[in-house]
């Protein structure tokens, strides 16, 4: 029977529809129901809580490294997360820091590099190059019952322009789209004027705030302003009062970082949605062994 919900939780997903919305009237003024029905199918219907790989599992495998999504995906996580930055000559690349140094064998900023230049840089730890959004999107491509995070993290300081910044979040919302199964995947970012820009340009993007310290009134209501379907604050001091404050808006719960067995009960006992490790691989280790599996 689990089996059945499963299935059909995620044929929901798919096709971006929910009883729930049918029923009752989305809070996020700024929402459509399609993104928001989607997330929200997922949210009460798969599996609880999903472990997700933070930049495909750094502490295990690299940081950002398009073999270490592949392997957790093949090892059977079904969370992601991984960042988008943008190029000098405006193409779309995988990296966390605005700086290649610290985890690549080259040197310099992303902003001032050409495509070319940062996609034939080597990773420290795999060796692997540094990917584009393309090639990482192709990892997933296919791939049913999984939610990938993608973080933006350009905004419109760091592209100096609004048509700039549309451009991103364009390139950024048509690769993944045109890649990836529905219902897979939600754009995330720290910004608001990111944020506000993606469901500008597409009404129905899954969007989520990512949300640099503990749960708060202000930081839940503040996604709900800018039409998010989930926040994600940091499982360090939220509570659960915060996280059932959340829900009741209708949002998903991401709790980052939950990096060991101790962490993954708090989050649980909490009540959150997915919780972002770099360990995801030992997490599910642990939980099957728990399982029995």
């Amino acid at each position: 029977m689990k089996k059945m919900m499963m299935v059909a939780g995620l044929a929901l997903v798919a096709a971006g529809c929910c009883t729930a919305c049918k029923e009752q009237a989305c809070e996020r003024p700024a929402c459509t129901k399609k993104a928001c029905c989607a997330e929200k199918s997922w949210r009460e219907l798969a599996e609880k809580p999903m472990i997700v790989s933070h930049r495909g599992s750094r502490g295990e495998y690299d940081d950002n490294a398009a073999g270490g999504f592949a392997k957790c995906l093949k090892a059977g996580v079904r969370g992601f997360e991984t960042d988008v930055r943008m190029t000098k000559d405006d193409r779309l690349i995988i990296m966390h820091d605005g700086n290649v140094e610290r985890t690549t064998t080259g040197k310099g900023k992303v902003c001032e590099m050409t495509f070319a230049e940062v996609t034939a840089l080597k990773l420290k730890r795999s060796g692997e190059n540094v990917p584009s959004l393309q090639q990482l999107a192709d990892v997933f491509k296919g791939a049913t019952g999984i939610r990938v995070e993608w973080e933006m993290k350009e905004n419109l300081k760091s592209l100096g322009s609004q048509a700039r910044l549309d451009d991103y979040c364009r390139k950024v919302h048509d690769t993944v789209v045109k890649t990836m199964e529905p219902g897979t995947y939600v754009f995330i970012s720290f910004y608001a004027d990111t944020l506000s820009t993606m469901r500008r340009l597409y009404p129905d993007a899954p969007i989520s705030l990512n949300v640099g310290k503990f749960a708060t009134k202000e930081a839940i209501d503040k996604a709900v302003e800018l039409g998010c379907c989930g926040v994600a604050p940091l499982l360090k001091g939220t509570t659960k009062e915060m996280v059932d404050y959340a829900h009741s808006k209708g949002l998903v719960v991401s709790l980052w970082m939950v990096q060991n067995e101790q962490d993954y009960a708090l989050s649980r006992s909490l009540g959150a949605d997915t919780n972002t490790s770099d360990n995801p691989l030992a997490l599910l280790a642990a939980e099957r062994a728990a399982k029995g599996k």
